[in-house]
């Protein structure tokens, strides 16, 4: 699976050598334990996972042309891959996104349409300009292979991971956008271990935005029959307070909303119990979100 001297040939070796990403043991309490998806080797975020078992399906499409709403690091990802492989990609993305997701996915060759304040405003958008441009719309978060994706890489990484040093989770922390790797990670655990490990999703508070996730308000097709044993709301202050806390204790830099699976750690009763956090990615694309809300960096 992974060459250890990490020497590829080719880029598909690449991202599937660098897996299993780290899994390092925190120092914000006994036994707690960050997975740093961040070491991905394109969109440095745990959303090259999903690209990948998203773009396979549209090679084996022969597609020449993908669409993609997103966020952000999914779209990076599909745009590195596009690059690599000769397909032209559009990434419709919400005016709000941080600026960086739009200038690195226009660097990588693709196109930006900003549109809507919010994923749910440019899905549809999306799924439209596919039809209209002959294209094929990945849809991610609807698409079961972002499950599988997780299912498949993410959840079996953690189980051999903690094993190998004879552990077994009794908890995971995971923010909720798409859905897709709590969900994955969900159905994994549940499965082998039933409700002996707890999964726990995070979510954005009422009033309240963090790049990359988002509130859980509506029918989310990926979350169905998925198993989800609480939620917890988190804003951004809290976020950011995860933020610092990671970097003032074990010295990496972590993202928001891996600043936000901190921060609902924080809330919970339970120091002793194994408890692996979901890293999605880490700061240097929220930089500016930092800059304005700190009073000094």
């Amino acid at each position: 699976m992974s060459n250890t001297l990490h020497v590829f040939s080719n880029e598909q070796e690449l991202l599937e050598g660098m897996w299993p990403t780290p899994l390092l043991k925190l120092r914000i309490g006994k036994d707690v334990w960050g997975k740093l998806e961040y070491y991905n080797a394109f969109s440095r975020s745990v959303k090259d996972r999903t690209a990948w078992f998203l773009f396979k399906q549209a090679l084996i499409n022969n597609s020449t042309q993908i669409v993609e709403a997103t966020s952000g690091n999914t779209g990076v990802a599909l745009a590195a891959l596009s690059a690599i492989y000769g397909i032209k990609f559009t990434m419709f993305i919400p005016i709000v996104a941080p600026k960086v997701y739009k200038v690195l996915v226009k660097i990588l060759g693709g196109s930006v349409i900003e549109a809507g304040y919010s994923t749910n405003d440019i899905i549809p958008l999306a799924k439209k300009f596919a039809e209209l441009s002959n294209a094929i719309n990945l849809d991610q978060f609807n698409n079961p292979l972002n499950i599988i994706a997780h299912y498949e890489t993410t959840a079996r990484e953690i189980d051999e991971q903690l094993k190998s040093i004879g552990k077994t989770p009794s908890r995971i922390i995971a923010t909720m956008g798409t859905g897709g790797h709590i969900a994955g990670i969900s159905k994994y655990f549940k499965e082998r271990y039933g409700d002996n490990i707890e999964i726990i999703g995070v979510q954005p508070s009422k009033d309240s935005r963090i790049p990359g996730i988002k509130r859980q308000d509506g029918k989310n097709s990926l979350l169905e029959g998925i198993k989800i044993d609480r939620v917890i709301d988190i804003n951004l202050e809290e976020a950011i307070d995860g933020v610092l806390t990671i970097a003032r204790t074990s010295g990496i830099l972590i993202g928001l909303s891996a600043g936000a699976t901190v921060a609902a750690y924080k809330k919970l009763k339970g120091d002793d119990n194994t408890t692996v956090l979901i890293f999605p990615d880490d700061i240097f694309k929220y930089v500016d979100i930092l800059e304005q809300t700190l009073k000094e960096i």
